[in-house]
């Protein structure tokens, strides 16, 4: 998986997922519970490390019974829930249009 976003203050987010800031990621599609990925800085970059996915869920359905906007955001490397919208938003995708994927990295 690509993980070239950044978050408010210009921190890479494969980083974030190296150090374990970054458990949760948001993507147009869903994913294979349980499936391998290899985190990737750009497409066609060297792996950082690897990730299994442990859940993945349509935004909607996961923010209908477990959300808490704070929280979420930290989960996705953001420092406010209103910078994780603001994200989507820049890119003209709504967030509950997105796959709310949880993973761990592999050790």
């Amino acid at each position: 998986m690509i993980f070239s976003s950044k978050n408010e203050d210009g921190v890479p987010k494969w980083k974030q997922v190296l150090d374990g800031t970054a458990t949760v990621t948001r993507r147009l599609k869903p994913v294979k519970i349980g499936k391998v990925y290899a985190v990737q800085p750009n497409r066609g970059k060297k792996a950082m490390c690897y990730i299994r996915v442990i859940s993945c869920f349509r935004t909607p359905d996961f923010t209908c019974y477990r959300f808490r906007p704070e929280e979420e955001a930290k989960k996705e490397g953001f420092m406010t829930y209103e910078g994780l919208i603001n994200f989507f938003a820049g890119k003209n995708i709504d967030i509950m249009d997105t796959y709310r994927i949880e993973f761990e990295v592999m050790k």
